[in-house]
């Protein structure tokens, strides 16, 4: 659990971050409601996340549902203005957290109360504003300036303290045993959802949510198929057959913190071709994982997964050049992607995983792993080969 001194410290370092950008302030935003994507910045902050779904504003009603919005002037103290009751949150004095039915509104008339009217301030979240809060703070705060410092808050969320890494362990370990349990109800006969509810039997009665799940089946050869659905991912009715191969990326939240894994298996017997794009999926991300290391940079590590993809005749795909991302509160700083000068850091926890297609035989392999002065030690402990 994160105490709330370590979220004092926190506001306090975006706060010395924002007046190093020549900033009076900073307005921070997060939606929660069920978008879990979403909710990161003011959890961050404060340990506070609204469970208010998203509802668009009534005149005369209410505004700003499911969204939190801090105020964290250089000079003065922070204030969290959210669209519940709260009993307490576990980061912020109560005297500093304000509910409202007009969160908009309370924004506007903290803003003035702050001293900050008029000048430019720093906002972070703005992905997570909708237009109509943004028009209305315009309106209601003229001459006021607003510059996206989102970078500098990733910045600092990037590098995990030791606190939020023994929490993403937990969350590792939740994930692995979900997705152990699904492939172990991998056979022939089952559906995809069947295989999800071996999951969720796990994750939920763990206290988890479940974010995303990538659910693939099908077969190689002359005669290839590929069975997936959209809405929901494990929705196709198809069942699986003796020869498919079977993927699943699933990706979920303990107590706030993100795990996210990949494996796959054949059902029932399974082929030399299938299993050497199997090994191929293991063998880019053990490449890439050895290449996180303190100094090298999100480019520098995806070209070591991709030279060993190259290397095994695996063409570059047009899904997704990535090769991974720090996790954390979500999918953070820095990204395994062409370009990306980031390095990495100690207290980073990244994700490295590659999905692999060729001849209609298919593979998907993910791990994380939190980055030391000495290297990487992986996090994630779901079995690996089930063939």
């Amino acid at each position: 659990m994160i105490k709330a001194d370590e979220f004092a410290e926190r506001r306090e370092s975006l706060r010395r971050a924002v007046e190093a950008e020549g900033l009076a302030g900073a307005i921070v935003v997060s939606r929660g409601g069920g978008s879990l994507d979403r909710f990161a910045d003011i959890f961050w902050l404060s340990g506070f996340y609204t469970q208010f779904p998203y509802i668009p504003d009534v005149a005369g009603n209410w505004s700003g549902r499911a969204h939190a919005v801090m105020l964290l002037p250089v000079k003065g103290e922070a204030r969290l203005i959210v669209d519940i009751p709260v009993q307490g949150v576990a980061g912020l004095p109560a005297a500093q957290v304000e509910f409202a039915d007009f969160v908009t509104e309370a924004v506007i008339a903290g803003v003035k109360k702050a001293g900050l009217a008029g000048e430019v301030l720093g906002l972070v979240g703005a992905e997570a504003m909708p237009a109509s809060m943004y028009r209305a703070l315009t309106v209601g705060l003229p001459g006021t300036g607003f510059r996206d410092i989102q970078p500098v808050a990733n910045d600092l969320r990037a590098v995990k303290s030791p606190a939020e890494i023994a929490l993403l362990r937990r969350a590792s370990q939740i994930g692995s045993r979900m997705i152990d349990a699904m492939l172990e109800t991998v056979s022939a006969g089952r559906s995809h959802g069947e295989i999800m509810a071996a999951g969720l039997d796990v994750l939920v009665p763990a206290r988890g949510m479940l974010y995303n799940a990538f659910i693939r089946s099908g077969r190689g050869g002359p005669r290839p198929k590929f069975v997936k659905s959209a809405l929901p991912t494990w929705g196709s009715s198809e069942v699986l057959e003796d020869g498919d191969f079977f993927c699943a990326g699933v990706s979920g939240i303990l107590d706030g913190y993100y795990f996210d894994l990949a494996r796959c298996r054949p059902v029932g017997l399974v082929s030399n071709a299938q299993v050497e794009v199997f090994e191929s999926a293991i063998s880019v991300v053990e490449k890439g994982m050895a290449a996180v290391r303190v100094g090298a940079t999100g480019d520098e590590v995806m070209r070591a997964g991709a030279a060993e993809q190259a290397r095994l005749g695996f063409p570059k795909s047009g899904n997704f050049q990535g090769f991974g991302h720090g996790i954390g509160l979500g999918w953070d700083d820095p990204w395994l992607a062409p370009g990306v000068a980031e390095e990495v850091r100690p207290g980073m926890v990244i994700c490295v995983e590659k999905w692999l297609l060729r001849d209609g035989y298919a593979a998907d392999f993910e791990e994380t792993v939190v980055v030391g002065e000495a290297g990487a030690e992986k996090i994630t402990d779901a079995r690996v080969r089930w063939w």
